[in-house]
């Protein structure tokens, strides 16, 4: 019988991970064709640990931060055919955890879907992160740390952080209270950024872009797709492709577009060079 192989990988010392789970540790167990649904917990331990470094692939991503967390708290729900090997890792290394969610289909797979992981994740606050996302939509919120993430496609949405980094590759993205820096590198989906608290820079390729309380200043370079820019404290500098362009309340203003669609200003205190 094709059974579904689970590897789970603990490194550290016993009493600084607790495994909890449903039918998956050090066992083979058959999943019927239709993806039966399989949970898996994982804690560990955050003493000392500074950083989280995540890579995970098909599936939802929640990411909660918890000002009382004491542990980094994982729950996957596991979605995968027969012969699917799923990796589950969550390793402590110095000052750093390790998460790896993934799925691994055999070469004889015939299931018209894809298999997937979602994974929910609590840990304190002030973690920082380094995330890197396969496909699905990512949620993070009540974070106060530094976070960088790479995705390659769906939603993203993040609520609270320090100074973030934000790659992707496809999807809608919304950002808010963002307590320094927020970079967004984006290939294509609507962009929404409302309360940040540094400067915002943002590249993009196409799709809206929506942005509101900047306490800072604002950077675009945009392909395509109109823009809306609200209430900027420091200076707004666009580099536009074409789509219609409309900036009320900033420090300055200063565009540079090379196609078409309309350009609409008010309420800027300072120089307006177009």
């Amino acid at each position: 019988m094709a059974t579904m192989k689970t590897k789970v990988v603990l490194v550290g010392a016993a009493a600084a991970l607790l495994i909890m789970y449903t039918d998956v540790f050090n066992v083979s167990y058959s999943i019927a064709s239709d993806f039966d649904q399989k949970q898996q917990v994982l804690i560990l331990d955050s003493t000392d640990i500074q950083k989280l470094v995540a890579e995970t692939g098909a599936g939802k991503l929640v990411i909660k931060g918890d000002e009382n967390a004491k542990n980094i708290k994982l729950t996957a729900e596991i979605f995968a055919d027969d012969d699917a090997d799923v990796t589950l890792e969550l390793v402590k290394d110095g000052d750093q955890a390790r998460l790896v969610a993934k799925v691994e289909q055999s070469s004889n797979w015939i299931n018209v879907d894809s298999p997937y992981i979602d994974v929910t994740l609590t840990l304190p606050q002030h973690m920082v992160m380094d995330i890197t996302d396969g496909s699905g939509s990512i949620d993070i919120q009540g974070m106060n740390a530094d976070i960088a993430l790479k995705d390659g496609s769906g939603s993203i949405t993040v609520d609270g952080g320090k100074d973030i980094i934000i790659e992707d590759g496809s999807g809608s993205l919304d950002a808010k209270n963002v307590l320094g820096n927020l970079t967004i590198k984006d290939g294509s989906g609507s962009i929404n950024v409302n309360n940040v608290a540094g400067n915002l820079t943002i590249k993009d390729g196409s799709g809206g872009i929506d942005v509101t309380d900047i306490k800072g200043n604002l950077d675009v370079n945009d392909g395509s797709g109109g823009m809306v820019i609200k209430h900027v404290a420091g200076l707004v500098s666009i580099n536009d492709g074409s789509g219609g362009i409309d900036v009320e309340y900033a420090k300055g203003l200063t565009i540079h577009t090379a196609g078409s669609g309309d350009v609409k200003y008010q309420h800027i205190d300072g120089p307006v060079n177009l």
